[in-house]
C-alpha cells in the first residue's frame, strides 16, 4: 500500500490548473494517477498543509473520474485527515458529483 502525504509536495495547495500557478489540483491529480498505476491500494494523508481551496480538491478528486479512472478505484482511495475530517466528506461529494455528471445525472 502506498501512502501519499500531500504536505510533502504540496505544503501550500494551489489553484485548479497548472496554468494558474504552482501546486495545482491538476498536478496533484496527475501524481495520484501515476501512483495508482504502481499500487492501486492508495492512502492519501491530507494533514499538514496550510489548507485547501475547493477548486484544488475538486480538480484533484473529481478530475480522477473525468480522467476515466474507474469509480471503484477512486472510491477505494483511503483518505486521512485528523486536522480537518470534514475534508473527506467534501472530497467524496466532489467524486459523487463527477460520477453523476459523467453518467448524465446532472
Amino acid at each position: 500500500m502506498k501512502i501519499i502525504n500531500v504536505k510533502d509536495r504540496f505544503p501550500c495547495p494551489g489553484p485548479r490548473y497548472k496554468k494558474l500557478g504552482t501546486g495545482s489540483g491538476e498536478e496533484f491529480r496527475e501524481w495520484i494517477i501515476r501512483e495508482l498505476k504502481h499500487d492501486p491500494e492508495l492512502t492519501i494523508n491530507l494533514d499538514g498543509t496550510i489548507g485547501y481551496g475547493s477548486s484544488f480538491l475538486e480538480e484533484s478528486f473529481g478530475g480522477l473520474i473525468r480522467e476515466n479512472i474507474s469509480e471503484k478505484t477512486v472510491k477505494a482511495i483511503k483518505l486521512i485527515s485528523e486536522e480537518e475530517p470534514d475534508l473527506i466528506d467534501e472530497i467524496n461529494e466532489y467524486i459523487d458529483d463527477a460520477i453523476s455528471e459523467k453518467n448524465g445525472e446532472s
